[in-house]
C-alpha cells in the first residue's frame, strides 16, 4: 500500500502517523512546507520520498505529486496511491482535489460543502432532527441588522467556514455589531448566543463508518476566550455525557464520515445535546494524546492499523479523567518546579508548545491524569492560580 501524507512535519506529533504506518509496511510519500532535513531523523526515515511544496499552490502540489509518482514507479512501486491524508481541516480541499484528479478512494470536492461549510452542517443537523442553534448567513448590513433584531443580543459571528476561534466575535451591543457587519471580510453566520459548556464527541471511524473508539472532551471555558487570552483548561471524562454516543455516531453516519478521525463539538443543554459543527480531523493541539493517555491505547496505531485492513481493538472504558493547562507569560503561585513536586504524580507530559499554539493553547503545556475527576480540577485550579 502506497499512502500520500501531506504536511507529514507539521503538527509535530502528526510524525507518530507517518511512523506507525511505516512500522505496518506502508510505503509513506509526503509532500510538506518544511526543510526535509529539518525534520527529526526518524521522520525522514519512515518517509519513502519527501517533496518540498506550497500546499496552498495547487499546481505546485501537482507537480510535486506527478513526481513522487515517477519517483515510486521508478523503485519498483508502480500505480497511484491508495490514500491521501492530512488530518488537518487547512489541507481538506487540497485532500479532495488531489483525490478527484488522481483517482484516489477518499472525499470529493462535491462533499466539501457538508463537511467544511457550517450553514450547510446545520441542515444535515436538521435532517437529523437534531437542534440548532436559532440564526442564519450574512448578507448585507441591512439584512444583518435585521437578523440581529429577531436573535436578540448578546449573539456570535463566525466564518460559514473556519477553524477553531479564528475570525469568530462575541456581539454584546448594537455599535460592534453595526461595525462588524460593515467590515466582515468573508461569509459568516449569526447565530444567538447559547449559554451552555461545549462538550465534544471525539474520535475513530473504519472504513464502513463504525466507530472504533470514542471520546469527550469538556471545556473549562470557551475557545473564543482562550484565544482572548484566558488559560485554557480542558478535561477528557471517564464517561460520555448522556445521551451523545447515540447522537454522535448518527452524525457520523449522516456526514459519511470513514476512515478518517472526527471532532463534532455540541453544547450540552439542559435538554441533552445541541451540535454546533463538525470537523473530519483528529481533535486538536494535544487532545489526540489525551485520548490515548485516557484508555492506555495508541491511536496512530491503531489508524495504521485501520488503514491496512487488520483488526482494531481498543478498550472502551477509560480507568482516568485527562486535563490540559495551558500557562502563558505570567506570574503563577506555583513555578514550575513547585508545581511538579506538588503533582508530579499525576503528570504524564509537559513542554512548550509550537509557537502556532500559543495564543489557544498557552505557551507551556501540562498534561496530567487521575482516575478520580475532582484530582484533575484540583490541579488545575492550583497551577492556574497568579500571584
Amino acid at each position: 500500500m502506497d499512502f500520500l501524507f501531506l504536511s507529514p512535519e507539521f503538527p509535530p506529533h502528526y510524525a507518530h502517523f507517518v511512523r506507525q504506518l511505516d512500522r505496518r509496511g506502508v510505503g509513506v510519500y509526503g509532500v510538506g512546507e518544511a526543510d526535509f532535513y529539518w525534520m527529526p531523523p526518524d521522520l525522514r526515515h519512515a518517509l519513502k520520498w519527501y517533496l518540498r511544496a506550497d500546499l496552498r499552490d495547487q499546481a505546485a502540489v501537482g507537480r510535486a505529486v506527478d513526481q513522487l509518482l515517477a519517483v515510486k514507479a521508478g523503485h519498483g512501486r508502480p500505480g497511484g496511491f491508495q490514500w491521501v491524508e492530512s488530518h488537518n481541516e487547512q489541507w481538506l480541499r487540497l485532500e479532495a482535489w488531489i483525490n478527484a484528479t488522481y483517482g484516489v478512494e477518499g472525499i470529493r470536492p462535491d462533499d466539501l460543502e457538508r463537511i467544511k461549510k457550517k450553514s450547510a452542517m446545520k441542515e444535515v443537523f436538521r435532517r437529523c432532527r437534531l437542534p440548532v442553534a436559532p440564526g442564519g448567513r450574512v448578507q448585507g448590513l441591512v439584512q444583518g441588522l435585521k437578523l440581529a433584531d429577531e436573535l436578540g443580543l448578546p449573539l456570535i459571528l463566525k466564518p460559514d467556514e473556519g477553524v477553531g476561534a479564528g475570525g469568530v466575535h462575541r456581539v454584546d451591543d448594537r455599535t460592534t455589531l453595526r461595525a462588524l457587519l460593515a467590515s466582515l471580510p468573508e461569509d459568516y453566520l449569526m447565530e444567538a448566543w447559547v449559554s451552555a459548556p461545549i462538550v465534544t464527541y471525539d474520535g475513530l471511524a473504519d472504513g464502513e463508518g463504525r466507530v472504533l473508539f470514542e471520546s469527550s472532551l469538556t471545556y473549562g471555558d470557551g475557545v473564543l476566550e482562550y484565544v482572548q487570552g484566558k488559560d485554557p483548561f480542558i478535561r477528557i471524562t471517564r464517561e460520555l455525557p448522556r445521551g451523545l454516543a447515540e447522537t454522535g455516531r448518527k452524525l457520523v453516519a449522516a456526514f459519511g464520515i470513514r476512515r478518517k478521525f472526527f471532532h463534532i463539538e455540541f453544547f450540552q443543554t439542559a435538554g441533552g445535546v445541541m451540535p454546533i459543527e463538525v470537523n473530519c480531523r483528529p481533535p486538536g493541539g494535544p487532545i489526540l494524546d489525551m485520548m490515548n493517555y485516557s484508555a492506555d491505547v495508541d491511536l496512530y496505531a491503531a489508524y495504521a492499523l485501520m488503514i491496512t485492513g487488520a483488526p482494531v481493538n481498543l478498550r472502551r472504558d477509560k480507568p482516568y479523567c485527562v486535563g490540559y493547562l495551558g500557562r502563558r507569560d505570567r506570574a503563577y503561585r506555583l513555578g514550575h518546579s513547585d508545581l511538579l513536586a506538588r503533582y508530579g504524580h499525576l503528570v504524564v507530559d509537559h513542554g512548550e508548545n509550537p509557537p502556532l499554539f500559543w495564543e489557544a493553547m498557552g505557551k507551556y503545556r501540562y498534561i496530567f491524569r487521575a482516575a478520580a475527576e475532582d484530582d484533575v480540577r484540583n490541579l488545575a485550579a492550583d497551577a492556574l492560580a497568579t500571584v
